[in-house]
């Protein structure tokens, strides 16, 4: 008997008893849909991670700081005191030109920043309420910060420390409320918590957007009392703050195609051979690239035990198959001495049951594959309806990706066949080895 034939009857014995062979396959449809949920979910969740980082361009983002060179003797401890940080401590300008000089094909943007004081912008009866920060060229652009109308702030807005502002759409909305008005170029006060003043002049306008910036999300307030950022170039709220010369904390935009977290650590080595004859200070990188594996290899290793613990009912599944093809032999024992007594072989006899207890399983397997990926696109739809309700700021800056792993529906295809294979040999064997006058006598 060919193997083809085989298959066909199998089939045509699954048509027969369908209602024993959907009980038999249910063992492995809940175990083999149960490992494909669960690891769709843990593979989604990664992709939509590390999907989400790369649109707000933090997968390439390297955060260096400076960070200070605690005592290597235990016993210095004691008398050891944490620096004050000078000026002459700090990362100047000439350092960081020198950088990206040196890393000119690795390094897209050295970003710097001034965190300034809060405020309010007051424009006849209307209002804004603000936070101000100076930054560096390239910032809203390595933050990927939609740009709506005008410019960004430039490197020569940095060099001539300008009062160019870049501002949001919803300060545009409330500043400028009930007048039809271009607000590139025109002038804003800006009177601080402390009671200083600083003008500006609105050279762009960039999207608002709750969730990139925090703050609101989750309160009640108004959205025209909510508080946007007006960006400045980091040298004019350098001089506003009179604060001193150099930063304290840097970021580097890692260009397209670089390894961040080589670039990281041969970033340290370099400002560290600049801070070699600095007692007090040395430079520490954390870089977004590291970060995200970390979280990718715990997500892998939970997947992987939750998985696991999910195909243990695969053994049940394949403890189900051996019983009911045990039932089926007994049944059709007739059959099998009839088959035996005109001159079948005990291989084709054993290849028939073998078979026909790999395609259950394989059957059971296929249709919890299916189960198990649509298992994972409705708890996806359903987690984007909960977030809706719960946090919808945040739902725009999320890229949900859903995508079953093609390991786990290959593993699975494999464990069905093996299934079938390991507990129905069994049953097969013991059908091949039966005495053909016994099986023509059994009633």
């Amino acid at each position: 008997m060919g193997f083809l034939e085989c298959i066909r009857l199998s089939f045509g014995n699954i048509r027969v008893n369908k209602l024993r062979s959907f009980l038999t396959m249910l063992g492995i449809i809940i175990g083999i849909s149960s490992v494909i949920t669960i690891t769709t979910i843990g593979n989604s969740m990664k992709l939509t991670i590390s999907n989400t980082m790369n649109d707000l361009g933090g997968a390439n983002m390297i955060y260096g700081y400076l960070d200070a060179s605690y005592p290597e003797d235990e016993k210095d401890w004691e008398t050891w005191v944490y620096p004050e940080l000078t000026e002459q401590d700090r990362i100047s300008d000439e350092m960081i030109e020198q950088y990206k000089e040196s890393f000119s094909d690795e390094v897209s943007h050295v970003i710097v920043s001034e965190p300034m004081e809060s405020g309010k912008a007051v424009h006849g009866e209307n209002y804004a309420n603000v936070d101000m920060s100076g930054i560096s060229a390239g910032y809203l652009d390595s933050a990927k910060i939609e740009i709506l109308q005008g410019r960004n702030i430039t490197e020569q807005d940095c060099q001539l420390k300008k009062h160019a502002c870049v501002v949001s759409d919803l300060f545009v909305k409330y500043y400028f409320q009930g007048q039809e008005i271009n607000p590139i170029g025109q002038e804003i006060l800006i009177d601080t918590d402390s009671g200083t003043s600083f003008h500006g002049v609105i050279a762009g306008v960039y999207k608002y957007d709750a969730a990139r910036f925090g703050g609101n999300f989750g309160s009640k307030t108004a959205e025209k009392d909510r508080s946007t950022t007006v960006f400045l170039p980091v040298s004019t709220a350098k001089q506003f703050n009179q604060s001193q010369q150099g930063y304290e904390t840097i970021q580097i935009m890692a260009s397209p195609g670089t390894d961040a977290s080589d670039l990281s650590s041969r970033t340290i080595e370099y400002f560290n051979d600049l801070y070699s004859n600095n007692p007090n200070w040395n430079f520490q990188c954390q870089d977004m690239a590291s970060e995200l594996n970390v979280i990718s290899q715990v997500l892998d290793v939970i997947t992987i035990a939750i998985a696991v613990i999910a195909a243990i009912s695969l053994l049940v599944g394949g403890i189900g198959v051996m019983n009911i093809m045990l039932v089926s032999i007994i049944e059709r024992t007739k059959e099998i001495g009839i088959r035996k007594a005109l001159g079948a072989k005990n291989s084709s006899i054993r290849t028939q049951f073998l078979t026909e207890a790999i395609v259950i399983c394989l059957i059971g397997g296929t249709i919890g594959i299916l189960i198990g990926i649509a298992n994972g696109f409705l708890i996806a739809k359903a987690a984007v309806a909960l977030g809706s309700q719960m946090a919808a700021d945040y739902m725009d800056i999320l890229t949900i990706t859903v995508q079953p792993s093609m390991t786990a529906i290959l593993v699975s295809v494999f464990f069905s066949m093996l299934i079938g294979i390991l507990f129905g040999y069994y049953p097969a064997n013991r059908a091949a080895k039966m005495s053909p006058i016994d099986a023509l006598r059994y009633e």
